[in-house]
Protein backbone atom coordinates (compact mmCIF):
# COMPACT_ATOMS: atom_id res chain seq x y z
CA UNK A 1 0.00 0.00 0.00
CA UNK A 2 1.17 3.51 -0.69
CA UNK A 3 2.17 5.26 2.52
CA UNK A 4 3.44 8.64 1.18
CA UNK A 5 0.89 11.41 1.53
CA UNK A 6 -2.52 10.12 2.40
CA UNK A 7 -4.08 8.02 5.14
CA UNK A 8 -5.60 4.99 3.42
CA UNK A 9 -6.94 2.54 6.07
CA UNK A 10 -7.64 -1.14 5.67
CA UNK A 11 -9.73 -2.86 8.28
CA UNK A 12 -9.77 -6.47 7.04
CA UNK A 13 -13.40 -7.32 7.84
CA UNK A 14 -14.86 -10.41 6.17
CA UNK A 15 -18.17 -9.69 4.49
CA UNK A 16 -21.06 -10.79 6.65
CA UNK A 17 -19.12 -10.99 9.89
CA UNK A 18 -21.50 -8.54 11.54
CA UNK A 19 -24.69 -10.02 10.09
CA UNK A 20 -27.45 -7.69 8.98
CA UNK A 21 -29.10 -6.78 12.26
CA UNK A 22 -30.58 -3.34 12.08
CA UNK A 23 -29.10 -1.90 15.24
CA UNK A 24 -25.94 -2.22 17.32
CA UNK A 25 -25.00 -5.73 16.29
CA UNK A 26 -21.79 -7.18 17.68
CA UNK A 27 -19.91 -10.46 17.43
CA UNK A 28 -17.39 -12.11 19.73
CA UNK A 29 -14.43 -10.31 18.15
CA UNK A 30 -16.02 -7.71 15.91
CA UNK A 31 -16.82 -4.03 15.98
CA UNK A 32 -20.21 -2.72 17.10
CA UNK A 33 -22.17 -1.16 14.25
CA UNK A 34 -25.28 0.99 14.67
CA UNK A 35 -27.44 1.60 11.63
CA UNK A 36 -31.17 1.13 11.13
CA UNK A 37 -30.60 0.51 7.43
CA UNK A 38 -29.64 -3.02 6.33
CA UNK A 39 -28.65 -1.49 3.00
CA UNK A 40 -26.23 0.90 4.72
CA UNK A 41 -24.79 -2.05 6.63
CA UNK A 42 -24.13 -3.98 3.42
CA UNK A 43 -22.50 -0.98 1.75
CA UNK A 44 -20.35 -0.37 4.82
CA UNK A 45 -19.05 -3.93 4.94
CA UNK A 46 -18.38 -3.94 1.21
CA UNK A 47 -16.47 -0.68 1.59
CA UNK A 48 -14.30 -2.26 4.26
CA UNK A 49 -13.51 -5.20 1.99
CA UNK A 50 -12.50 -2.88 -0.83
CA UNK A 51 -10.33 -0.74 1.44
CA UNK A 52 -8.63 -3.84 2.81
CA UNK A 53 -7.23 -4.57 -0.64
CA UNK A 54 -6.55 -0.92 -1.50
CA UNK A 55 -9.41 -0.66 -3.99
CA UNK A 56 -9.62 2.87 -2.65
CA UNK A 57 -12.19 4.49 -4.89
CA UNK A 58 -14.54 1.52 -4.72
CA UNK A 59 -14.23 1.54 -0.96
CA UNK A 60 -14.97 5.24 -0.69
CA UNK A 61 -17.93 4.92 -3.03
CA UNK A 62 -19.40 2.19 -0.83
CA UNK A 63 -18.93 4.28 2.31
CA UNK A 64 -20.63 7.19 0.57
CA UNK A 65 -23.50 4.91 -0.42
CA UNK A 66 -23.75 3.72 3.19
CA UNK A 67 -24.21 7.21 4.62
CA UNK A 68 -26.56 8.11 1.78
CA UNK A 69 -28.73 5.10 2.72
CA UNK A 70 -28.59 6.17 6.38
CA UNK A 71 -27.56 9.81 6.91
CA UNK A 72 -27.58 9.15 10.68
CA UNK A 73 -24.89 6.43 10.34
CA UNK A 74 -22.22 8.15 12.40
CA UNK A 75 -19.59 5.39 12.07
CA UNK A 76 -19.90 5.56 8.30
CA UNK A 77 -19.26 9.30 8.39
CA UNK A 78 -16.19 9.01 10.61
CA UNK A 79 -14.76 6.25 8.42
CA UNK A 80 -15.09 8.57 5.44
CA UNK A 81 -13.25 11.21 7.47
CA UNK A 82 -10.40 8.79 8.04
CA UNK A 83 -10.30 6.99 4.71
CA UNK A 84 -10.93 9.88 2.34
CA UNK A 85 -7.93 11.37 0.60
CA UNK A 86 -9.81 14.64 0.00
CA UNK A 87 -9.16 17.05 2.91
CA UNK A 88 -12.39 18.96 2.27
CA UNK A 89 -14.41 15.74 2.40
CA UNK A 90 -12.61 14.80 5.61
CA UNK A 91 -13.86 17.97 7.31
CA UNK A 92 -17.41 17.69 5.96
CA UNK A 93 -17.75 14.06 7.05
CA UNK A 94 -16.23 14.77 10.46
CA UNK A 95 -18.89 17.40 11.07
CA UNK A 96 -21.61 14.93 10.05
CA UNK A 97 -20.15 12.25 12.32
CA UNK A 98 -20.20 14.62 15.27
CA UNK A 99 -23.72 15.79 14.41
CA UNK A 100 -25.01 12.19 14.35
CA UNK A 101 -22.89 10.86 17.23
CA UNK A 102 -25.93 10.51 19.52
CA UNK A 103 -27.28 7.71 17.31
CA UNK A 104 -24.10 5.66 17.69
CA UNK A 105 -23.36 2.88 20.13
CA UNK A 106 -20.80 3.17 22.97
CA UNK A 107 -17.83 1.76 21.02
CA UNK A 108 -18.67 3.84 17.96
CA UNK A 109 -18.80 6.99 20.07
CA UNK A 110 -15.27 6.33 21.30
CA UNK A 111 -14.06 5.80 17.73
CA UNK A 112 -15.75 9.04 16.66
CA UNK A 113 -14.23 10.95 19.59
CA UNK A 114 -10.82 9.50 18.81
CA UNK A 115 -10.73 10.17 15.06
CA UNK A 116 -12.62 13.48 15.15
CA UNK A 117 -10.29 14.89 17.81
CA UNK A 118 -7.24 13.67 15.89
CA UNK A 119 -8.52 15.43 12.76
CA UNK A 120 -8.81 18.65 14.76
CA UNK A 121 -5.35 18.21 16.34
CA UNK A 122 -6.87 17.68 19.80
CA UNK A 123 -4.35 14.99 20.67
CA UNK A 124 -4.94 14.36 24.36
CA UNK A 125 -8.67 13.58 24.07
CA UNK A 126 -7.99 11.59 20.89
CA UNK A 127 -5.50 9.35 22.68
CA UNK A 128 -7.74 9.04 25.72
CA UNK A 129 -10.66 7.90 23.56
CA UNK A 130 -8.49 5.38 21.71
CA UNK A 131 -7.14 3.93 24.97
CA UNK A 132 -10.63 3.74 26.46
CA UNK A 133 -11.90 1.91 23.39
CA UNK A 134 -9.02 -0.58 23.47
CA UNK A 135 -9.56 -1.17 27.19
CA UNK A 136 -13.31 -1.56 26.86
CA UNK A 137 -13.24 -3.82 23.80
CA UNK A 138 -10.05 -5.91 24.15
CA UNK A 139 -11.23 -8.65 21.76
CA UNK A 140 -12.20 -6.39 18.87
CA UNK A 141 -9.67 -7.27 16.19
CA UNK A 142 -10.74 -4.37 13.97
CA UNK A 143 -10.23 -1.86 16.76
CA UNK A 144 -6.68 -3.09 17.41
CA UNK A 145 -5.98 -2.93 13.67
CA UNK A 146 -7.28 0.62 13.51
CA UNK A 147 -5.14 1.64 16.48
CA UNK A 148 -2.08 0.09 14.86
CA UNK A 149 -2.63 1.91 11.61
CA UNK A 150 -3.15 5.22 13.39
CA UNK A 151 -0.03 4.74 15.50
CA UNK A 152 2.15 3.88 12.51
CA UNK A 153 1.44 7.30 11.00
CA UNK A 154 3.85 8.53 13.69
CA UNK A 155 7.15 6.78 12.96
CA UNK A 156 8.22 7.11 16.57
CA UNK A 157 5.31 4.78 17.44
CA UNK A 158 6.24 2.03 14.98
CA UNK A 159 7.00 -0.58 17.63
CA UNK A 160 3.71 0.08 19.41
CA UNK A 161 1.90 -0.20 16.08
CA UNK A 162 3.51 -3.60 15.50
CA UNK A 163 2.20 -4.74 18.88
CA UNK A 164 -1.32 -3.73 17.84
CA UNK A 165 -1.10 -5.59 14.53
CA UNK A 166 0.27 -8.68 16.23
CA UNK A 167 -2.58 -8.56 18.73
CA UNK A 168 -4.95 -8.46 15.77
CA UNK A 169 -3.26 -11.57 14.36
CA UNK A 170 -3.56 -13.27 17.75
CA UNK A 171 -7.30 -12.61 17.85
CA UNK A 172 -7.72 -13.75 14.23
CA UNK A 173 -4.75 -15.44 12.50
CA UNK A 174 -6.62 -15.13 9.18
CA UNK A 175 -6.83 -11.31 9.36
CA UNK A 176 -4.86 -10.74 6.18
CA UNK A 177 -4.16 -7.03 6.26
CA UNK A 178 -2.64 -7.11 9.75
CA UNK A 179 0.33 -8.96 8.21
CA UNK A 180 0.55 -6.37 5.45
CA UNK A 181 0.62 -3.44 7.85
CA UNK A 182 3.10 -5.09 10.20
CA UNK A 183 5.38 -5.74 7.22
CA UNK A 184 5.58 -2.03 6.44
CA UNK A 185 6.44 -1.28 10.06
CA UNK A 186 9.27 -3.81 10.01
CA UNK A 187 10.53 -2.44 6.67
CA UNK A 188 10.74 1.05 8.18
CA UNK A 189 12.92 -0.47 10.90
CA UNK A 190 15.12 -2.03 8.18
CA UNK A 191 14.06 -5.48 9.37
CA UNK A 192 13.43 -6.73 5.85
CA UNK A 193 13.60 -10.42 6.74
CA UNK A 194 10.56 -10.03 9.00
CA UNK A 195 8.87 -7.67 6.53
CA UNK A 196 9.11 -10.16 3.66
CA UNK A 197 7.97 -13.01 5.91
CA UNK A 198 4.80 -11.12 6.81
CA UNK A 199 4.16 -10.11 3.21
CA UNK A 200 4.54 -13.73 2.14
CA UNK A 201 1.89 -14.73 4.68
CA UNK A 202 -0.35 -11.89 3.46
CA UNK A 203 -0.07 -13.14 -0.11
CA UNK A 204 -0.89 -16.69 0.99
CA UNK A 205 -4.09 -15.50 2.64
CA UNK A 206 -5.35 -13.52 -0.38
CA UNK A 207 -3.50 -14.94 -3.42
CA UNK A 208 -5.85 -13.59 -6.06
CA UNK A 209 -5.70 -9.94 -4.99
CA UNK A 210 -3.30 -7.40 -6.53
CA UNK A 211 -2.38 -5.62 -3.30
CA UNK A 212 -0.07 -8.36 -1.90
CA UNK A 213 2.00 -8.09 -5.07
CA UNK A 214 1.93 -4.30 -4.74
CA UNK A 215 3.18 -4.60 -1.16
CA UNK A 216 5.87 -7.08 -2.21
CA UNK A 217 6.94 -4.53 -4.81
CA UNK A 218 7.06 -1.57 -2.48
CA UNK A 219 9.02 -3.34 0.24
CA UNK A 220 11.38 -4.70 -2.44
CA UNK A 221 11.94 -1.14 -3.60
CA UNK A 222 12.52 0.07 -0.05
CA UNK A 223 15.20 -2.61 0.32
CA UNK A 224 16.86 -1.56 -2.95
CA UNK A 225 15.68 -4.54 -4.99
CA UNK A 226 14.44 -2.49 -7.90
CA UNK A 227 14.09 -5.22 -10.50
CA UNK A 228 12.09 -7.33 -8.04
CA UNK A 229 9.90 -4.30 -7.38
CA UNK A 230 9.18 -3.84 -11.09
CA UNK A 231 8.36 -7.54 -11.43
CA UNK A 232 5.88 -7.52 -8.55
CA UNK A 233 4.20 -4.27 -9.67
CA UNK A 234 3.65 -5.85 -13.09
CA UNK A 235 2.30 -9.00 -11.46
CA UNK A 236 -0.17 -6.84 -9.54
CA UNK A 237 -1.32 -5.15 -12.74
CA UNK A 238 -1.63 -8.52 -14.45
CA UNK A 239 -4.03 -9.62 -11.70
CA UNK A 240 -5.97 -6.34 -11.97
CA UNK A 241 -5.06 -3.85 -14.72
CA UNK A 242 -7.15 -1.20 -12.95
CA UNK A 243 -5.02 -1.33 -9.79
CA UNK A 244 -3.64 2.16 -10.33
CA UNK A 245 -1.47 2.23 -7.21
CA UNK A 246 0.82 -0.34 -8.85
CA UNK A 247 1.01 1.80 -11.97
CA UNK A 248 2.14 4.64 -9.70
CA UNK A 249 4.65 2.26 -8.12
CA UNK A 250 6.30 1.65 -11.47
CA UNK A 251 6.86 5.41 -11.74
CA UNK A 252 8.26 5.58 -8.22
CA UNK A 253 10.66 2.73 -8.88
CA UNK A 254 12.02 4.12 -12.13
CA UNK A 255 12.43 7.53 -10.45
CA UNK A 256 14.55 6.00 -7.69
CA UNK A 257 16.51 3.94 -10.21
CA UNK A 258 17.49 7.18 -11.95
CA UNK A 259 15.41 6.84 -15.13
CA UNK A 260 13.31 9.98 -14.74
CA UNK A 261 11.95 10.01 -18.28
CA UNK A 262 10.56 6.50 -17.94
CA UNK A 263 9.26 7.40 -14.48
CA UNK A 264 7.26 10.30 -15.93
CA UNK A 265 5.78 8.05 -18.59
CA UNK A 266 4.57 5.58 -15.95
CA UNK A 267 3.31 8.37 -13.68
CA UNK A 268 1.31 9.82 -16.57
CA UNK A 269 -0.58 6.53 -16.98
CA UNK A 270 -1.49 6.52 -13.29
CA UNK A 271 -2.51 10.17 -13.16
CA UNK A 272 -4.75 9.80 -16.20
CA UNK A 273 -7.11 7.56 -14.20
CA UNK A 274 -6.59 9.06 -10.73
CA UNK A 275 -9.06 10.84 -8.47
CA UNK A 276 -8.74 14.65 -8.16
CA UNK A 277 -6.68 14.51 -4.98
CA UNK A 278 -4.52 11.67 -6.31
CA UNK A 279 -3.78 13.72 -9.41
CA UNK A 280 -2.36 16.47 -7.21
CA UNK A 281 -0.40 14.18 -4.87
CA UNK A 282 1.03 12.08 -7.68
CA UNK A 283 1.91 15.18 -9.70
CA UNK A 284 4.15 16.25 -6.81
CA UNK A 285 6.11 13.05 -7.42
CA UNK A 286 6.34 13.87 -11.13
CA UNK A 287 7.75 17.31 -10.32
CA UNK A 288 10.42 15.75 -8.11
CA UNK A 289 11.78 13.80 -11.10
CA UNK A 290 13.07 17.06 -12.57
CA UNK A 291 14.91 17.81 -9.34
CA UNK A 292 16.69 14.45 -9.57
CA UNK A 293 17.70 15.34 -13.13
CA UNK A 294 18.98 18.74 -12.05
CA UNK A 295 16.54 20.52 -14.37
CA UNK A 296 15.43 23.12 -11.84
CA UNK A 297 13.58 25.31 -14.36
CA UNK A 298 11.40 22.35 -15.36
CA UNK A 299 10.92 21.51 -11.68
CA UNK A 300 9.75 25.07 -10.97
CA UNK A 301 7.27 24.87 -13.80
CA UNK A 302 5.94 21.49 -12.66
CA UNK A 303 5.59 22.43 -8.98
CA UNK A 304 3.94 25.74 -9.88
CA UNK A 305 1.38 23.86 -11.94
CA UNK A 306 0.67 21.53 -9.01
CA UNK A 307 0.25 24.50 -6.66
CA UNK A 308 -2.29 26.05 -9.03
CA UNK A 309 -4.14 22.75 -9.38
CA UNK A 310 -4.26 22.27 -5.60
CA UNK A 311 -5.45 25.85 -5.08
CA UNK A 312 -8.28 25.37 -7.55
CA UNK A 313 -9.44 22.26 -5.65
CA UNK A 314 -8.97 23.91 -2.22
CA UNK A 315 -6.34 21.34 -1.23
CA UNK A 316 -4.41 24.02 0.60
CA UNK A 317 -2.07 21.67 2.44
CA UNK A 318 -0.94 20.29 -0.92
CA UNK A 319 -0.64 23.79 -2.38
CA UNK A 320 1.67 24.71 0.49
CA UNK A 321 3.61 21.49 0.03
CA UNK A 322 4.25 22.36 -3.61
CA UNK A 323 5.68 25.77 -2.67
CA UNK A 324 7.75 24.27 0.14
CA UNK A 325 9.09 21.59 -2.20
CA UNK A 326 10.22 24.29 -4.62
CA UNK A 327 11.96 26.15 -1.80
CA UNK A 328 14.15 23.15 -0.97
CA UNK A 329 16.24 23.27 -4.13
CA UNK A 330 16.38 27.00 -4.84
CA UNK A 331 19.91 28.33 -5.33
CA UNK A 332 19.10 31.79 -4.01
CA UNK A 333 18.02 32.23 -0.41
CA UNK A 334 15.64 35.06 -1.24
CA UNK A 335 13.76 32.89 -3.74
CA UNK A 336 13.50 30.07 -1.22
CA UNK A 337 12.19 32.33 1.54
CA UNK A 338 9.66 33.91 -0.82
CA UNK A 339 8.24 30.48 -1.66
CA UNK A 340 8.04 29.57 2.03
CA UNK A 341 6.16 32.81 2.66
CA UNK A 342 3.65 31.84 -0.04
CA UNK A 343 3.22 28.43 1.56
CA UNK A 344 2.63 29.89 5.02
CA UNK A 345 0.20 32.51 3.69
CA UNK A 346 -1.85 29.82 1.96
CA UNK A 347 -2.06 27.76 5.15
CA UNK A 348 -3.32 30.74 7.13
CA UNK A 349 -6.23 31.39 4.79
CA UNK A 350 -9.67 30.06 5.76
CA UNK A 351 -10.04 26.56 4.36
CA UNK A 352 -12.11 23.48 5.13
CA UNK A 353 -9.10 21.27 5.68
CA UNK A 354 -8.40 19.27 8.87
CA UNK A 355 -6.42 21.36 11.33
CA UNK A 356 -4.04 18.46 11.85
CA UNK A 357 -2.99 18.58 8.18
CA UNK A 358 -2.58 22.36 8.27
CA UNK A 359 -0.45 22.16 11.42
CA UNK A 360 1.73 19.40 10.01
CA UNK A 361 2.46 21.27 6.79
CA UNK A 362 3.09 24.52 8.68
CA UNK A 363 5.65 22.67 10.80
CA UNK A 364 7.46 21.52 7.65
CA UNK A 365 7.42 25.07 6.27
CA UNK A 366 8.89 26.47 9.48
CA UNK A 367 11.49 23.74 9.64
CA UNK A 368 12.59 24.50 6.08
CA UNK A 369 12.78 28.23 6.88
CA UNK A 370 15.08 27.52 9.84
CA UNK A 371 17.37 25.41 7.68
CA UNK A 372 17.43 27.96 4.88
CA UNK A 373 18.12 30.84 7.26
CA UNK A 374 21.03 28.90 8.78
CA UNK A 375 22.42 28.15 5.33
CA UNK A 376 22.25 31.88 4.56
CA UNK A 377 23.88 32.80 7.92
CA UNK A 378 20.72 34.55 9.07
CA UNK A 379 20.87 33.52 12.72
CA UNK A 380 18.17 35.96 13.79
CA UNK A 381 15.56 34.60 11.39
CA UNK A 382 16.53 31.03 12.24
CA UNK A 383 16.14 31.62 15.99
CA UNK A 384 12.80 33.41 15.64
CA UNK A 385 11.39 30.71 13.37
CA UNK A 386 12.63 27.90 15.60
CA UNK A 387 10.86 29.53 18.54
CA UNK A 388 7.64 29.63 16.49
CA UNK A 389 8.09 25.97 15.56
CA UNK A 390 8.75 25.01 19.18
CA UNK A 391 5.49 26.66 20.24
CA UNK A 392 3.62 24.72 17.56
CA UNK A 393 5.30 21.48 18.63
CA UNK A 394 4.49 22.00 22.30
CA UNK A 395 0.85 22.63 21.42
CA UNK A 396 0.80 19.37 19.41
CA UNK A 397 3.16 17.25 21.47
CA UNK A 398 1.51 13.99 20.43
CA UNK A 399 1.95 14.70 16.72
CA UNK A 400 5.09 12.89 15.61
CA UNK A 401 5.30 14.75 12.30
CA UNK A 402 5.38 18.13 14.01
CA UNK A 403 7.74 16.89 16.72
CA UNK A 404 10.06 15.50 14.07
CA UNK A 405 10.09 18.82 12.24
CA UNK A 406 11.04 20.65 15.43
CA UNK A 407 13.83 18.22 16.30
CA UNK A 408 15.17 18.34 12.75
CA UNK A 409 15.34 22.13 12.82
CA UNK A 410 16.69 22.31 16.38
CA UNK A 411 19.33 19.72 15.58
CA UNK A 412 20.46 21.60 12.50
CA UNK A 413 20.76 24.80 14.53
CA UNK A 414 22.74 23.03 17.25
CA UNK A 415 25.07 21.58 14.59
CA UNK A 416 25.62 25.05 13.12
CA UNK A 417 26.39 26.43 16.58
CA UNK A 418 28.93 23.69 17.29
CA UNK A 419 26.78 22.01 19.96
CA UNK A 420 27.34 18.58 18.54
CA UNK A 421 25.97 16.45 21.38
CA UNK A 422 22.76 18.50 21.38
CA UNK A 423 22.59 18.15 17.61
CA UNK A 424 22.81 14.37 17.86
CA UNK A 425 20.11 14.23 20.52
CA UNK A 426 17.69 16.27 18.43
CA UNK A 427 18.45 14.75 15.03
CA UNK A 428 18.10 11.18 16.28
CA UNK A 429 14.44 12.06 16.91
CA UNK A 430 13.98 12.66 13.16
CA UNK A 431 16.23 10.00 11.65
CA UNK A 432 13.83 8.92 8.91
CA UNK A 433 14.02 12.30 7.13
CA UNK A 434 16.76 12.48 4.51
CA UNK A 435 17.66 16.08 5.40
CA UNK A 436 18.01 15.23 9.09
CA UNK A 437 19.95 12.08 8.27
CA UNK A 438 22.50 14.11 6.32
CA UNK A 439 22.88 16.55 9.23
CA UNK A 440 23.08 13.71 11.74
CA UNK A 441 25.97 12.11 9.86
CA UNK A 442 27.88 15.38 10.21
CA UNK A 443 26.91 15.65 13.89
CA UNK A 444 28.08 12.09 14.57
CA UNK A 445 31.44 12.81 12.94
CA UNK A 446 31.90 16.05 14.87
CA UNK A 447 30.89 14.32 18.11
CA UNK A 448 33.40 11.51 17.69
CA UNK A 449 30.80 8.88 16.78
CA UNK A 450 32.36 7.75 13.51
CA UNK A 451 30.86 4.26 13.72
CA UNK A 452 27.34 5.68 13.89
CA UNK A 453 28.18 8.06 11.07
CA UNK A 454 29.33 5.21 8.85
CA UNK A 455 26.22 3.13 9.52
CA UNK A 456 23.88 6.06 8.90
CA UNK A 457 25.71 7.03 5.71
CA UNK A 458 25.05 3.55 4.34
CA UNK A 459 21.39 3.87 5.32
CA UNK A 460 21.06 7.29 3.66
CA UNK A 461 22.72 6.07 0.47
CA UNK A 462 20.12 3.28 0.36
CA UNK A 463 17.17 5.55 1.18
CA UNK A 464 14.54 4.64 -1.41
CA UNK A 465 11.40 6.64 -0.72
CA UNK A 466 10.05 8.79 -3.61
CA UNK A 467 9.92 12.02 -1.58
CA UNK A 468 11.18 15.51 -2.39
CA UNK A 469 13.63 15.28 0.53
CA UNK A 470 15.12 12.18 -1.09
CA UNK A 471 15.37 14.00 -4.40
CA UNK A 472 17.30 16.97 -2.99
CA UNK A 473 19.62 14.94 -0.74
CA UNK A 474 20.22 11.34 -1.78
CA UNK A 475 21.38 11.53 -5.44
CA UNK A 476 24.00 14.15 -4.57
CA UNK A 477 24.99 12.28 -1.41
CA UNK A 478 25.59 9.14 -3.44
CA UNK A 479 27.79 11.05 -5.87
CA UNK A 480 29.86 12.52 -3.04
CA UNK A 481 30.19 9.14 -1.38
CA UNK A 482 31.31 7.52 -4.62
CA UNK A 483 33.84 10.30 -5.20
CA UNK A 484 35.29 9.85 -1.72
CA UNK A 485 35.51 6.08 -2.22
CA UNK A 486 37.31 6.45 -5.55
CA UNK A 487 39.70 9.01 -4.08
CA UNK A 488 40.70 6.64 -1.28
CA UNK A 489 40.83 3.69 -3.68
CA UNK A 490 41.35 4.66 -7.35
CA UNK A 491 40.32 1.17 -8.44
CA UNK A 492 36.77 2.06 -7.40
CA UNK A 493 36.67 5.04 -9.77
CA UNK A 494 34.49 4.04 -12.76
CA UNK A 495 36.59 6.35 -14.95
CA UNK A 496 39.79 4.46 -14.16
CA UNK A 497 39.34 1.98 -17.00
CA UNK A 498 39.49 4.84 -19.52
CA UNK A 499 42.85 6.15 -18.24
Amino acid sequence: MKRIKVSTLALGIVFGIFGLHAFAHESANGMHISTKSPQAHVFFEKGIQKMEMLHTQDGLDNFRNAVQADPQFALGHIFLTFFSQDPTEQVAEREKALATRASAGPEEKLIIDWLANASQANWVPAIQAMNEALSGYPNDKHLHWLAGWWLQLDRSQTQRAIAMFEQTMKIDPQFADAYNEAAYCYARQNNFDKAFADIKRYAELVPNEPNPQDSFAEISRMSGRFEDALTHYRMSLKIDPSFHESQLGLGDTYALMGDQQKARAEYAKAIAVASPVQKVVWSLQVAATYVREGDLAAADKAFSAVAEQAHAKDFVNLEAEAYRSMSLYQLEGSASLALLAKAEAALKEVHKVPQSLLNQELAQVLRTRVERALADNNAELAAATLKQLQTLSEANDADGIISGAFHGAAGTMALTEGKFADAVNHLEEDDSNAISMRALIAAYNKNGQQGNATRLAAKLAAFNMPLIEQAVVVPEFRKQRAAMASKSNPALDPRAKYR
